[in-house]
């Protein structure tokens, strides 16, 4: 197997626990040294500060219990085997649990690796609409 069909493999069982609401097996497959990171204003703290060691484990712990993503579709995975990067673009309903709320949405995850690793996660969402569905802002 090549590198980027390895890492094409890890992306997709990696969102496979994650949709199934598996914390624990969602960061053991991403590893203690990633960092994530959600692009978007600093009001958004502190997803949109990249968080790594313990801040990054509560920060996917968050979003795991917080965001349903049971019904959201890979739409396609392009990987980068020279800069050993994949982008994952993602589609469908999305719920956010404490409110209720569903809404439908895309997103970008741009991974890099190492070592056959994640060690980076940056999330390119609708930030508005995550903002305003978890009362963080408000908009008239």
């Amino acid at each position: 197997m090549t590198a980027k069909h390895d890492m094409k493999k890890l992306v997709e069982e990696i969102y496979a626990v994650r949709d199934r609401g598996d914390v624990e097996a969602t960061l053991a497959l991403i590893g203690e040294d990633c960092t994530f990171r959600m692009v978007g204003n600093t009001r958004l703290a502190p997803f949109s500060t990249e968080s790594s060691g313990h801040a990054f484990r509560q920060a996917i712990t968050q979003l795991i219990t917080v965001w349903d993503l049971s019904n959201i579709r890979t739409a396609g995975i392009y990987v980068d085997e020279d800069e050993h990067m994949v982008f994952a673009h993602r589609e469908g309903e999305v719920r956010h649990i404490p409110s209720g709320v569903s809404f439908h949405t895309e997103f970008v995850d741009k991974i890099h690796f190492r070592d056959g690793k994640p060690v980076k996660i940056v999330e390119f969402v609708d930030t508005l609409q995550v903002a305003e569905t978890t009362q963080m802002i408000q908009v008239a």
